[in-house]
């Protein structure tokens, strides 16, 4: 895809557009997964806890910076946020750094990857829909999912908002930007 590009952009610019990357397939009685950087998968297994598949290679990264901007008293400062893309800019798809889906085909190999059995469903998330557990512990994983199922991730998204708004400038829980990107994908399975 990268190569489709070559002529009318910069590939070699460390800012060149990226993704994370958050992938499920059934397969038989089986549901295989793959994560690249920061998307966070919950796996809803019968009878046990959920799986949770995440990549925290970029929260060293991130989380750093943010508690910085907010203990500095940060209130949405862009000079914050434009410092810690230039930062993450100079460790993506480096070794020692996060891997994420850009023009290097390598970061496939940094995946996160497994097959998983008895499963009753799962959610998909990126980083900002995953807040209400891993960041604002406002509920668990199983009640995650449970929301999700019932209604819907447009709920739990709103849910999200709700409790970034609640502190929209970082200072309970730190942070460096009001709103994080936030997407949620819910399976259920038969």
């Amino acid at each position: 895809m990268a190569m489709m590009h070559r002529d009318s952009c910069d590939l070699a610019h460390p800012g060149s557009p990226c993704s994370t990357v958050a992938v499920v397939r059934q397969i038989g009685e089986s549901l295989e997964y793959l994560i690249l950087s920061d998307s966070i998968l919950a796996l809803d297994i019968i009878g046990n806890e959920p799986l949770v598949v995440q990549d925290k290679a970029v929260e060293s990264f991130a989380s750093s910076s943010a508690k910085a901007a907010s203990a500095a008293g940060n209130k949405r400062d862009t000079d914050a946020l434009f410092t810690l893309i230039q930062e993450q800019q100079k460790v993506r798809n480096q070794p020692g750094g996060y891997w994420v889906a850009q023009v290097n085909p390598a970061a496939a190999e940094h995946a996160k990857s497994g097959i998983a059995s008895d499963v009753r469903g799962a959610a998909l998330l990126s980083d900002g829909a995953a807040l209400l557990v891993t960041d604002f512990n406002a509920m668990d994983w199983p009640s995650l999912l449970e929301i999700s199922y019932d209604l819907g991730p447009a709920k739990l998204i709103a849910m999200t908002r709700e409790f970034e708004d609640r502190d929209p400038y970082g200072m309970v829980w730190p942070r460096y930007k009001h709103r994080d990107d936030a997407t949620a994908v819910i399976c259920r399975l038969q």
